[in-house]
Parts: structure tokens; sequence; C-alpha cells
């Protein structure tokens, strides 16, 4: 697989093409994510009620459902959305924020997965281990498994990945991303994406916008990833000593619009592989 030279193209059309994303997320991150999907060049938009999601999805080229203020308002225009995403061929990303901690959101998000209507998961080790192995455990909705190591990771993507038929991308200093027959191993990104909030969110946005743009749900995936990880590597470096997470998500939006207008500067590392 030709990362650099498939990304590229994707990026040109992404931005030529401008999809819709409807995302079903949550209040504390809906307007980074909305400004992130802009700064790629897609266009966002933001309905949970459940009176118009069927209306709204089927206008869209990209579904994301974000559980990170879930209620059960919320599982409705979930459950609705996805029925006419299924229905007209629209991927669906998940971002199952918190599941380790919660039993409501563990068992929608597995309900949702065991229904064959997700294309990709993106989430922390924490969160997609809770899927994999279908019960909680924690507090809070960070990642609880910042000493797990690469090989894990990429057997969780793996595995998870072969049980609920799509892809998984399980982010973190190392990004492992699976559809369970080939895995793509990155190491972009910066430390600070732990010290501002929706860096994840914000990820899963990217995802769903390049899912928007290309069949292959892995491709998509990746792509996403790599967009957030080159943008905050960028970012960090615009930084003076003074500045801090506050100002880096600033440079960070900046950046997500200068690593897709120039995607003929960005680099792929050496580590960054796929098997």
């Amino acid at each position: 697989m030709d990362l650099k030279n498939t990304f590229g193209e994707l990026v040109d059309k992404l931005r030529r093409q401008r999809p819709v994303i409807h995302e079903i997320t949550n209040y504390v991150t809906a307007e980074s994510c909305a400004d992130v999907a802009l700064a790629a060049g897609a266009s966002p938009v933001m309905a949970d009620e459940p009176e118009e999601v069927e209306e709204i999805t089927a206008g869209a080229d990209a579904l994301v459902l974000n559980l990170g203020t879930i209620s059960f308002n919320k599982q409705i225009a979930m459950e609705r959305a996805v029925a006419v995403a299924a229905k007209k061929g629209i991927p669906v990303i998940l971002d199952p924020v918190g599941v380790m901690t919660s039993t409501m959101r563990l068992n929608f998000a597995l309900q949702l997965l065991n229904k064959g209507v997700i294309s990709i998961v993106r989430g922390n080790y924490s969160e997609c281990n809770a899927l994999l192995l279908g019960k909680t455990g924690g507090h809070g909705v960070d990642n609880l498994d910042e000493t797990t190591d690469e090989g894990q990771a990429l057997r969780l993507a793996k595995d998870a990945a072969s049980k609920f038929n799509c892809v998984f991308a399980v982010t973190g200093a190392v990004d492992n991303i699976s559809n369970g027959k080939q895995a793509v191993v990155l190491n972009n990104g910066h430390p600070l994406l732990q010290d501002i909030t929706g860096s994840g969110c914000m990820t899963s946005t990217l995802v769903a916008c390049c899912a928007a743009i290309t069949k292959d749900m892995l491709v998509a995936a990746a792509l996403g990833v790599v967009i957030m990880g080159q943008s905050a590597e960028l970012a960090a470096n615009f930084l003076e000593k003074k500045d801090g997470p506050g100002m880096f998500k600033v440079r960070l939006m900046d950046c997500v619009y200068h690593v897709t207008t120039k995607w003929n500067l960005v680099n792929l590392k050496p580590e960054e592989k796929v098997s």
C-alpha cells in the first residue's frame, strides 16, 4: 500500500468535494469537532434531535456517533441515524468515549457493534479493550493503560476488528489500526494532545472526513489519524517557551488546515508501516 500517494490523492479529494459530516456528538467538544472538520475541508452538521436526525443523516456523507455525553434521547437519535446510514451505505464512525467506566455506554456501544452497522471504531486502548472483553472497569474517560506496549495494542486492534467485522483504530502514543487482516502502525502526534479537551473526538471527526471520500475504511482511519498526528507535531513546533496547552490547541486547528492544504510538505516517518 503506497500510503503517501494514496493519502495525497484523498486529501485533495476531501478539500475538493467538501463532504457533509453529521455528528451526534457531545456538548463538551462539539465546537472543536465542527472547527476541525471545517479546517480539513469538510462541512459539519451537529444534530441530535430524534425527530430530525433521519433526514439530516440521509443528506450526509459520513456519520459520527460520539458517546461522550450520552443520554436516552441521544441513543434514540443514534439508532435512527444508524438505520438510515445502513440503508444508504453511509459510513458510521463510533467514538466509544468512556465505555470502560459505564455499563450503559458499554452496552449501547456493543449493541451498535453487534448489529454490524459500524464502519470504524476510533478509541483509546482502555475503551477498545472494554469493547473486546465486554466489561467495564475504571474511572473517568481517559486512557487507563498508559503502560500498554505496542504489541498489545496491535493485537487488540486486530482482534477487535475481527470480532466486530469493522476497522478499529486504537490511538495513543503509537496508533494501531486494523481491519482484522491488515494493520497500520503510526508514530505521529505529540504529548500535548493529552493535555487538551477533545483531541480524541477531533481525531474521530477527521477519520469521518476521510471515510466520506473513500470506500477503504482502513485507509480512511489511517489518514484521519495521520492528519491529527502531523498537525499536532507542526503545532508544537510553532509554540514559544511561554506557550502551553491553550495555545497548542489554537495552533492545532491552524495546522489541520495547513496539513490538508499543503500535503506535499508532509512526510510519513520511516517507522510507519503496513502489515
